[in-house]
């Protein structure tokens, strides 16, 4: 029998360093008589370790043995109320014969634990302390096993035991090792009948609970003990494991047993209505003149039934009454349990709700995210047996507006064919296995049009199209790209709604409103909020969260964010697709290309001939194809020679000022071929080329049949108030379709030319028109304004516009029908594809800085000074001035008003023929006069910014930004004016360049034949630099000045130094004349990158 020791250490342990304690035998104590009675009560507590595995093993016994199952639930429900389908199918026999297996092994490896804690206790600890201890093992041990099965279900008792037995299993390997330096003296007195049996309890369980034990100083773990204690009894009961799940998964899978049986999708068995048959049955009212039947889905998530009772609450209560015009009805659509845990805990509620509500339809499919596309596949085979008109599908985290629904399919009718919801169309499968919608399995590049799984609203007849009887479907991983697959074939395609929204958005006249688990509103409102907001008659989404826009919403007004910087383009008809996704990029370019590639014509041929040669052919032109198809520019003139304003030769100058070798064409129905040779005869390329119906059609000026109808109808049309108007739109798309290069109405002058010559860009405006909304960009009448322009050759959209806008359906009395209106809407529907090919839009402020209401504000006088000040200001950020001629051609443009301040700084000068001050005078400007001789312009001040500088001060739109790196654009535009006063156009020219601080001068001038002072046909840059032009012209002397560039020394860029001053001068000596500038140039600094 074991013995206590009662005497020596105290309940701390004592030293590591020794290596004995003393034993009884050297303490006084009291007779061993006197404490054996503890040892029953050691063994008792010892073997209540045993207890959880021993209760496990009873109720797995009594679990094998007993015919009905102990835990019931429900998935679906006959008539009678009893429970049916695949949660019958819980753990069998097997189960629980190898459960009670686990449960005994689960008993024997605790009591070893005890076992040997107790025997190191004894020797470490006095009596008090070590029983506390075997108690708290108990307590710890009791509750983490029923905690275990708790979480692991009680019908699932072999996950359970395994569980345990392992943890139980792995802390006695650690007891081993742990209790190695605990050794027994040896007293084998009157035990000798025992011997073997004490020797295999000791190999076994470890030696026995004594108190004459002493402790040695090193632990050595016995693999003997291991081997025979722990690994062969989980290696036998692993493989019996083994076995048997094996050949219950045989039965179960070859020989259906197990009892698995899926069943019917049914109803609640106590769902209260009156009547039989069909329509009844669901509640509908089967002589309405339009019946619905929603289905929702749901889950079996607490989130779910919360979900429901929410849903109920609201949405339900939504729906119209049921009346002779409208009946309809919902069904929550569950499929069955996904595990028999969730079965046995939601089981009885989802039962007791069916009874209660009437409104659950359990379906043979597993409920899981996974399988969701079958569960909601078996809720359309269970409509498409409904006697209805149309099938809703919604959510149950959905408020649905049926309200608002029912009564548009009222006014709708019965139909056939009909398909609407939240389009999606061009989209691809997601392919990252982090998103939860991931679908690896479809491999076409994308889906079919589909609808958001929000809201599908479908007639009947395409319900039963889904679902025929006895038909077999492909499943993908989403219910509602499976529904596009299904229709795809029929031709169908739906009707976009964007009312019906899925993200964390709210407007004011949606249909379905998502409230996710995911999305937190910031107030807390909910479902609920909504739902009393809109019987309360406040508008829906007052106090929710309204800062985001919702997707395809044609207003974004006060809005954060616009739904495009959500990556999405938007079409009325067809929905949304992606619009950065190259895939869908390149698929779109296949089926309707964006620009097209020229037609195959030799230049100069009798298919091709030339109109101006070597210039402009019947449909190219040489430059077209170059770097330099910039230089190509068009304007039109279709009135009289006698309404050629003074303002038109004023701002034909300015597009030579800022680029002095553009080309012009003047496409003109009345114009002379000579009206602009003054300007020729100093260099500058303007040509006029006569229009008219007959040499249109020769030159084959057209895109199309409609616009060659249109021009074979001009008779016709040119009696109409706006045919000339219409006219220069037509000449406009034509021009930019065929040669490519910068469109500019008359009345709108440059103040600075576009700093990349290679963008290709058209302007935006505002429209204060109410009616305009209906075409505008977005909701804040944002319209392109195709006043100034420049593309290059072939973009389709030109081609497009243009016969659309000459088709049957021109009318020759809407003055905006073929210009803003036309070239808007045609955009707006492929807006980002056309972005994304380098179609830029710039905001109003670039080429508009003046609404047309407020464009008179531009040629008024104002104080002294400030007509200066303002055209600065403006020119920072603007580079041209739109007059909008119907507003301002009556007015004059007075001096010092912002539009005189420009045309007075970019004038060239040159003596030619003067126009009206307006089209309300008779007086007629002063004509320049060749007698002032030259004069050279030039900024008295520049300040040089390096572009790189700009960027890492974080200058906003820096690409709109001139006058950097070294360029004078602009204000600081460095040009000569003026003509010889001995009246030659063309004399020897020599331009001389200098600094004086270290700053250097470079150039590069291209279709100038020009040579520096020692022959050098290539134009160097340095400190001192002269330039040598024969024969000059005008427009060579100024297109070197033009190309002028000023490099800073190296360490003013390098930080070297703090601000440096330097200057540039300039002398042009042409034809006996000479004019010089000093121009101070500032180098700021370079900011600190510290």
């Amino acid at each position: 029998m074991a013995r206590l020791r009662l005497g020596g250490a105290a309940s701390s342990e004592p030293s590591p360093a020794s290596t004995a304690l003393p034993t009884s035998r050297t303490q006084t104590s009291p007779p061993r008589k006197r404490y054996r009675i503890w040892t029953p009560l050691l063994v008792f507590l010892n073997f209540l370790a045993m207890v959880p595995g021993l209760i496990g093993f009873v109720y797995s016994a009594a679990r094998f043995y007993s015919t009905p199952h102990l835990v019931w639930a429900s998935s679906t429900w006959e008539e009678g109320g009893h429970a049916v389908g695949v949660t019958d199918a819980r753990s069998t026999r097997l189960d629980w014969f190898v459960s009670g297996m686990w449960a005994l092994a689960t008993a024997y490896f605790t009591l070893s634990l005890a076992r040997g804690l107790l025997r190191r206790w004894l020797v470490y600890y006095t009596f008090g302390p070590t029983i506390v201890r075997v108690i708290s093992l108990q307590a710890i041990c009791w509750p983490l096993t029923l905690t275990t099965h708790r979480v692991l279900s009680f019908d699932q008792p072999v996950a359970g035991w395994v569980v345990c037995a392992t943890t139980a299993a792995f802390c006695n390997v650690v007891q081993t090792w742990v209790t190695s330096n605990i050794v027994e003296r040896k007293d084998r007195r009157g035990q000798q009948g025992w011997r073997i049996f004490s020797a295999v309890v000791t190999m076994v369980l470890g030696p026995g609970v004594r108190t004459d034990k002493y402790r040695k100083g090193e632990r050595v773990l016995s693999w003997r003990r291991v081997l025979w204690g722990t690994v062969l009894p989980f290696a036998v009961l692993g493989w019996l494991t083994m076995n048997a799940l094996l050949w219950q998964q045989f039965v179960a899978r070859y020989k259906g047993g197990g009892g698995v049986q899926l069943g019917k999708p049914r109803l609640s068995a106590n769902v209260s209505l009156p009547a039989r048959g069909p329509s009844l049955a669901t509640g509908l009212i089967p002589t309405a003149d339009i019946r619905v039947m929603i289905l929702v889905t749901s889950s079996w998530t607490n989130r779910s039934l919360t979900n429901r009772h929410t849903f109920r609450e609201t949405s339900v209560r939504l729906f119209p009454r049921q009346t002779p015009s409208i009946s309809v009805a919902y069904r929550f659509l569950l499929g069955v349990a996904p595990s028999p845990q969730t079965a046995a805990r939601a089981g009885p509620g989802i039962e007791a709700e069916a009874d209660e509500f009437g409104d659950m339809l359990v379906v043979p499919a597993h409920d899981s995210y996974e399988h969701l596309s079958e569960k909601i596949y078996e809720g359309w085979k269970w409509a498409s047996g409904l006697d209805v008109d149309y099938v809703l599908k919604t959510d149950d985290d959905i408020l649905l507006r049926m309200d608002i629904v029912g009564k548009e399919l009222v006014q709708l009718g019965r139909r056939k064919e009909y398909w609407r919801g939240f389009a999606y169309w061009d989209i691809p499968a997601i392919k990252d296995s982090s998103n939860k919608n991931a679908d690896f399995s479809y491999e076409l590049s994308s889906f079919p049009p589909y609808t958001a799984g929000a809201l599908h609203i479908l007639s009947k007849d395409l319900v039963d199209l889904i679902a025929p009887p006895s038909s077999s479907r492909l499943f993908v991983k989403n219910e509602d790209q499976n529904l596009g697959l299904w229709l795809f074939p029929t031709g169908i395609r739906p009707i976009h709604d964007y009312r019906i929204q899925q993200a964390q958005v709210c407007e004011n006249d949606m249909i379905a409103k998502h409230f996710g688990g995911q999305y937190k509103e910031p107030s807390g409102f909910g479902p609920r909020e909504m739902y009393a907001n809109i019987v309360a008659g406040r508008k829906q989404c007052e106090g929710l969260l309204q800062d985001w826009c919702g997707v395809c919403y044609p207003s974004c007004r006060k809005r954060r964010n616009h739904w495009r910087d959500w990556g999405y383009a938007c079409d009325d008809m067809k929905g949304a697709t992606l619009w950065n996704r190259p895939s869908v990029s390149a698929t779109a370019a296949l089926d309707s290309p964006l620009k097209l590639a020229p037609e195959p014509f030799i230049i100069g041929s009798a298919d091709d001939p030339w109109i101006l040669p070597g210039l402009l052919s019947q449909h190219s032109s040489p430059f077209s194809s170059t770097d330099d198809w910039y230089l190509l520019h068009m304007l039109c003139w279709t009135t009289g020679v006698e309404t050629f304003q003074e303002r038109h030769y004023q701002a034909l100058e300015t597009i030579w000022a800022h680029e002095p070798r553009a080309i012009l064409f003047m496409f003109s129905t009345n114009l002379p071929t000579d009206f602009f040779d003054d300007y020729t005869r100093q260099g500058y390329a303007i040509h006029v080329i006569r229009v008219s119906k007959e040499e249109m059609l020769e030159r084959g000026w057209y895109l199309g049949p409609h616009s060659k109808r249109w021009l074979e109808d001009w008779d016709r049309w040119q009696k109409g108030p706006s045919f000339f108007s219409h006219l220069t739109d037509y000449l406009r798309y034509l021009f930019l379709f065929k040669y490519g290069g910068t469109y500019l109405d008359m009345d709108a002058p440059w103040i600075r030319s576009p700093p990349d010559s290679k963008v290709e860009f058209i302007g935006a405006d505002y429209s204060t028109v109410a009616s305009d909304l209906d075409w505008t960009l977005d909701e804040d009448g944002m319209y392109l304004a195709p006043g100034v322009m420049r593309f290059r050759r072939g973009w389709a959209v030109f081609r497009d516009i243009m016969e659309k806008a000459f088709s049957t359906t021109y009318s020759v009395d809407c003055f905006n029908c073929v210009g803003p209106r036309a070239i808007t809407t045609a955009v707006r529907s492929k807006r980002h594809q056309l972005e994304m090919h380098g179609f830029t839009i710039f905001p109003p402020h670039v080429l508009y800085p003046r609404n047309w209401v407020s464009a008179h504000e531009l040629v008024r006088a104002l104080a002294p000074g400030e007509g200066k000040a303002e055209l600065a200001r403006m020119a920072r950020e603007s580079w041209s001035i739109h007059l909008f001629g119907k507003m301002t051609n009556h007015l004059r443009i007075q001096a010092g008003s912002i539009v005189g301040e420009a045309f007075d700084a970019f004038s060239l000068r040159i003596p030619r023929p003067v126009g009206l001050l307006s089209s309300a005078d008779t007086e007629k400007a002063k004509p320049p006069s060749s007698a002032q001789g030259i004069q050279l312009r030039f900024p008295s001040s520049y300040t040089y910014r390096a572009r790189t500088t700009l960027e890492q001060l974080e200058t906003p739109n820096l690409a709109l930004v001139g006058s950097a790196d070294g360029h004078f654009d602009g204000l600081d535009l460095i040009s000569l004016r003026g003509v010889l006063a001995s009246g030659s156009p063309a004399a020897k020219a020599e331009i001389r360049f200098a600094t004086a601080k270290g700053g250097r001068v470079a150039y590069s001038v291209r279709g100038l034949s020009a040579r520096t002072a020692d022959g050098q046909a290539e134009l160097p840059g340095g400190n001192e630099v002269k330039v040598v032009v024969e024969e000059a012209r005008l427009r060579d002397i100024n297109a070197v000045l033009r190309s002028t560039v000023y490099v800073p020394p190296r360490r003013a860029v390098e930080g070297d130094v703090e601000d440096l001053m330097d200057e540039l001068r300039i002398e042009v000596e042409w034809g006996g004349e000479k004019v010089e500038a000093r121009i101070a140039v500032e180098v700021p600094a370079p900011p600190s990158t510290g």
